[in-house]
């Protein structure tokens, strides 16, 4: 049985692959496009915005050719913008990536949804002030 959850995991990498995309690039705008400007995403965002500007670097997570099933943006030591359809595994690949690019001793805040907790926890955020909606947790690099 460990076999077949072990290919299956293979499989799963294979298919789905992080890139790292600069705000200003037109590759971005062609990618998430389509999600910032949906009303579903939207609502499910809080009907908060996504922000971009030249200073954020993207991580989108793509399946197969170019299928969008996340994304989170880095600027200045915080994660500003995230969307991964409430998919953990998807947000810890995409956080997986993108911490360790980030600058060592640097405090990283993350604005979390309760669901999102205990992954941000094991990968060592800790909750430091909880609001209705969201949660600001932190980690040091």
């Amino acid at each position: 049985m460990s076999t077949m959850i072990n290919t299956a995991e293979a499989t799963l990498q294979e298919v789905q692959r992080i890139e790292k995309i600069w705000g200003t690039d037109i590759r971005l705008h062609n990618l998430i496009g389509p999600f910032v400007m949906n009303p579903v995403v939207i609502r499910m965002n809080g009907g908060y915005p996504f922000k971009n500007t030249e200073d954020h670097l993207w991580y989108v997570s793509l399946k197969n050719r170019n299928l969008v099933t996340g994304f989170l943006s880095v600027c200045n030591g915080h994660i500003c913008n995230d969307f991964t359809w409430q998919d953990n595994e998807v947000l810890e690949m995409l956080l997986e990536k993108a911490l360790p690019d980030m600058e060592k001793g640097i405090v990283v805040t993350f604005m979390a949804e309760e669901h999102e907790f205990p992954l941000l926890e094991k990968l060592g955020f800790t909750l430091e002030r909880k609001a209705v909606r969201y949660a600001k947790m932190v980690k040091v690099i």
